[in-house]
């Protein structure tokens, strides 16, 4: 590694070969990386070559400070931790694969383009149609308060629409076809891909915000149904237009933005730097009088009576105090001092401890989700505990503690200390 690094301080312009699968899809084995040593600045999302005491890595910027930066390959769980200017060693600006060379930011704009035809195509379809809709997330919303194209490789476009247009919906989206990713019937939200030049483009129709475990019925015992209707009515009822390139299309408005964002945080177990640079992003341009056009922008005060109407305190609040932490977004002390709860799991194991910059394993992630929805529910505790008795719970935790004693003892005969 030595001699490697004593050849890059001799040069501004160098490249290395890419190895291993941190960077899948972004960056395959056997790319070509070039880089440029001296650079005016580093932005989130840049591609950066990094230096440890052990290993050299080209990694993705995900968070920036003004004494440090946090990298992360984007097909790892955990993040590289804190890393300082002295570290990075290059900044990639072209990849040669296959004999072609090319800038990451057009990989970034070809997928944009070709997401954006079809949620054109698609949104063209429902308004022939008549399929009341609303963009929960995606790349309109990105294109709309960024003002530019995602620059990464993102993953799907959330849609809202009422159940009674499902199956219209449905033959629509095949008829362009897509197809489904799980065959199975879900009651609430379902998922559509199609494999275009080589990028992936999915669409998830939701018929309710899905914020809690949509696998799983029965968890009335954690959040009353009714809220969730109630809230569906209210999330298409508050759309608002924008205009795209010359399309329109229907957005939530500030306020339910900002409450479905915080939701689908909490429905990630708090976990994302994106997530929360976007969100971030969302209330600052709401606040600015110039950017929000026929939106009323925010007022906390109407935000806090909505949290309260369906009983989102325990899901929100730790979202809005972890990206004033580490965003410093403007949201009013005076506001989160009145929706604070008094619960000691938000402030133990949540505020504290949680990294944000971290992803999950799958059945992790699904065990996390389950615990935070349970000792984040706003139902008394005798009616949470019903949800043990559910036929689907019971065997989601079965599934869980097999595998977790599986791993245990799979890895007491690997370890030779405990062969007799």
């Amino acid at each position: 590694m030595n001699k490697i690094i004593n050849q890059i301080i001799k040069k501004n312009l160098f490249s290395l070969r890419s190895t291993g699968n941190s960077m899948r899809l972004l960056l395959l084995p056997n790319d070509i990386l070039y880089y440029k040593k001296n650079f005016r600045k580093i932005s989130v999302n840049d591609l950066v070559l990094v230096k440890t005491e052990v290993k050299l890595f080209t990694h993705r910027v995900i968070y920036k400070t003004k004494k440090y930066l946090v990298t992360k390959g984007d097909n790892n769980i955990e993040s590289d931790g804190k890393i300082y200017l002295k570290q990075i060693l290059g900044k990639v600006y072209q990849i040669k694969r296959n004999g072609q060379t090319i800038n990451p930011n057009d990989l970034y704009l070809i997928q944009s383009t070709l997401y954006f035809r079809e949620i054109i195509k698609i949104k063209q379809a429902f308004e022939k149609e008549k399929i009341d809709y609303v963009i929960l997330k995606g790349l309109p919303l990105h294109l709309y308060f960024e003002k530019l194209h995602p620059k990464r490789i993102y993953a799907d476009c959330d849609v809202l629409i009422k159940k009674e247009h499902f199956f219209k919906a449905k033959r629509m989206i095949k008829k362009f076809g897509y197809r489904k990713t799980d065959e199975k019937n879900k009651q609430v939200e379902n998922n559509y891909f199609k494999n275009i030049n080589g990028f992936t483009v999915v669409f998830d129709v939701h018929l309710e915000p899905a914020f809690l475990m949509t696998q799983f019925s029965g968890l009335e015992a954690l959040y009353p149904q009714k809220l969730i209707d109630q809230l569906t009515v209210d999330l298409l009822n508050n759309k608002r237009p924008i205009k795209i390139n010359g399309e329109k299309f229907f957005i939530l408005n500030s306020k339910f933005l900002i409450l479905y964002l915080a939701l689908h945080l909490f429905h990630h177990n708090f976990r994302g730097a994106f997530r929360y640079q976007f969100l971030d992003t969302v209330i600052r341009r709401s606040l600015d009088s110039r950017f929000r056009g026929n939106d009323k922008g925010i007022d906390w005060q109407n935000i806090k009576l909505t949290i309260n109407k369906y009983q989102l305190t325990n899901f929100v609040y730790p979202v809005l105090m972890l990206i004033k932490k580490y965003y410093q977004s403007p949201i009013p002390k005076s506001f989160l001092k009145t929706i604070r709860p008094s619960r000691s799991y938000i402030s133990s194991m949540i505020y504290h401890q949680r990294s944000i910059f971290n992803d999950e394993p799958r059945i992790g992630a699904g065990m996390n989700r389950f615990k935070n929805i349970f000792f984040l529910s706003p139902q008394p505790l005798w009616r949470k505990l019903t949800v043990f008795f559910h036929p689907q719970v019971i065997y989601f935790i079965s599934l869980i503690l097999k595998k977790k004693l599986s791993s245990f003892f799979s890895s007491r005969q690997a370890d030779p200390a405990n062969l007799s």
